[in-house]
């Protein structure tokens, strides 16, 4: 540097060199013409107008402001890019023989091209303050001075060891202006809330909570520091359902990959690296209310974690573990159509339960479809209801892992990710019931709809909601011959297929004969050997209910 004055330099290459050593308020006000003929006011053009202004105090022979020149180029470009509007440069001359002729000739030469000032547009009025001792010894050329957007304030001499260590602390200082917010977003690009960051330095930790956004670099402690930001964030999984387990079980089985970076790690529930059969398994039983949440949490970020330095912060993208059908994925899974608005009916016959009866109960639907997956809970009062067993026989796959029985909720979730053709009236599931105080089963049992939305999903890509609906009992049977020898026939007219249980009981009420038929809409005939049954008269049931009296007769 040109020094002036031999005072030594204080605080070199620290941040505290960024603080003025005296302070006489903010900058005086100036007007100045620059080399290209623009007449500037200091605060009606810059300070006014929320902008930082950055003056160089320097002259054209000056051979440290020619090595600091490229450099407060570069610095210039940059803040511009990154602060558009929001700063300004301005060089400033202390020679009285550089005019604003020279200064122009001397930015050309420098590929300079932030606005100069020479002697005979003012830059040595406008200097004054800077160079008689008002905010601190002058020691020279180049000095740089930084004037705060909205109230002056100045920060005067700003230097370090090296010129890039001195353009390295002017942009420290610059920056400091603009607090760097870094986002907590979710893979769509919508802010998460409660998100605890937690930061932890060599010899400085904290964490706090913040709401899609957060900013560092106001921390003292961490400007020249090293640390590491890690976020975390807590929650139910209630992203998940059955469709996402089949969306795993289709990409481990390769029919259909899962290849957006959230959707890999959305599906590793286990937080094991790579995804499983037994993350589908963990996730079917939080689905299903065994566990109550995933082992690592319901939550992780992209990145998991950041190295950074001097009040920087990172971006982090949060994702839901579980949840892989949280949105669209461009590069690959296309997100099923929303047929949320066409419930599908899941069916069972009316059934009047007598206090202590035991029924079996088929639910069914009325039409053909071909299903990936279903999901639903039913929920009753222990005290009127028990459902001693659960059976899902035509369902490929179902087994005891399928569903969890409680006190009062029957949950369960089923999936076949190569879809399974069902036709309609086939009975999906089959309960087997305990009515304690009697009652009509529409009134004994109902879906839940807390915790897990009653759903199924078509193989064309449909998710609809399920309802649960009582068709009316078939009341009106006809048996012949009767008396019966050898076997007879029940006749009944069916207003939607199902399939039908038909049993036959002693005048003790023992079971002698069980077996379900297939019903088709409209006019059946059912028949029933009865070699095998002793002679005597016996009390016919379909699906539970009373459907006559037959004698068994040689």
């Amino acid at each position: 540097m040109c020094k002036i004055s031999t005072i030594p330099l204080l605080f070199l290459g620290v941040l505290t060199a960024l603080n003025p050593l005296f302070s006489q308020g903010p900058a005086p006000d100036f007007t100045v013409t620059t080399s290209d003929g623009q007449v500037r006011m200091l605060y009606q053009d810059y300070i006014n107008q929320q902008k930082v202004v950055v003056i160089e105090a320097f002259f054209t022979t000056c051979p440290p402001c020619a090595t600091h020149a490229p450099l407060f180029q570069n610095l210039y470009t940059a803040s511009l890019a990154a602060h558009p509007g929001k700063v300004e440069f301005l060089m400033l001359s202390t020679l009285i023989t550089d005019t604003n002729v020279k200064v122009a000739q001397y930015k050309t030469s420098k590929g300079l091209t932030m606005p100069g000032v020479g002697k005979d547009g003012g830059s040595i009025t406008a200097l004054q303050p800077y160079l008689n001792g008002l905010y601190g010894p002058f020691q020279g050329t180049p000095t740089f001075i930084v004037i705060a957007p909205g109230t002056g304030a100045v920060t005067f001499d700003i230097r370090g060891n090296s010129p890039s260590q001195t353009i390295a602390l002017l942009q420290q200082k610059i920056e400091a202006f603009f607090p760097k917010e870094c986002s907590l977003e979710n893979p769509f690009g919508a802010s998460l809330e409660d998100v605890q960051i937690s930061v932890d330095a060599l010899a400085f930790d904290t964490a706090f909570v913040s709401h899609g956004a957060y900013d560092l670099s106001q921390v003292g402690p961490l400007q020249n520091a090293a640390y590491k930001i890690k976020p975390f964030k807590t929650g139910s999984s209630t992203g998940l359902t059955t469709y996402d387990l089949v969306l795993m079980s289709k990409h481990i089985l390769a029919l259909e990959p899962l290849n957006c970076p959230w959707q890999i790690v959305a599906a590793d529930v286990n937080c094991t690296g790579s995804i499983t059969t037994f993350d589908i398994v963990t996730g079917r039983k939080v689905i299903l209310g065994i566990l109550d949440s995933f082992p690592c949490g319901s939550w992780r970020f992209m990145p998991d974690s950041a190295a950074v330095t001097t009040g920087n912060c990172q971006n982090f993208v949060g994702v839901q573990l579980g949840d892989v059908n949280a949105g669209p994925c461009n590069d690959s899974l296309t997100t099923p159509s929303d047929s949320r608005s066409l419930p599908q009916d899941l069916f069972f016959r009316e059934h009047d339960f007598q206090a202590g009866e035991t029924a079996r109960i088929a639910l069914f639907f009325t039409e053909n479809a071909e299903l990936e997956g279903l999901q639903c809970a039913f929920e009753f009062d222990p005290d009127l209801l028990k459902i001693n067993t659960v059976q899902g026989e035509i369902l490929e796959g179902f087994d005891p892992e399928s569903y969890h029985l409680s006190e009062g909720r029957l949950a369960l979730s089923w999936l076949q990710p190569q879809g399974q053709q069902l036709l309609a009236g086939s009975a999906l599931l089959t309960l087997e019931i305990n009515a304690a105080q009697g009652g009509k089963l529409s009134e004994l049992l109902r879906f839940s709809q807390a915790g897990l939305t009653p759903e199924v999903y078509h193989s064309e890509g449909q998710i609809r909601p399920l309802q649960l609906s009582a068709l009316p009992a078939v009341s009106t049977y006809s048996i012949s011959p009767n008396p019966a020898k050898g076997l007879f026939t029940v006749q009944s007219n069916v207003e939607y297929p199902a399939d039908f249980l038909l049993q036959l009981l002693d005048v003790q009420g023992k079971l002698i004969f069980e077996k379900t038929v297939p019903g088709i809409q409209g006019l059946n005939r059912w028949e029933i050997e009865t070699g095998a049954i002793s002679a005597g008269l016996y009390f016919l049931k379909v699906n539970g209910e009373a459907a006559g009296k037959v004698a068994v007769a040689y």
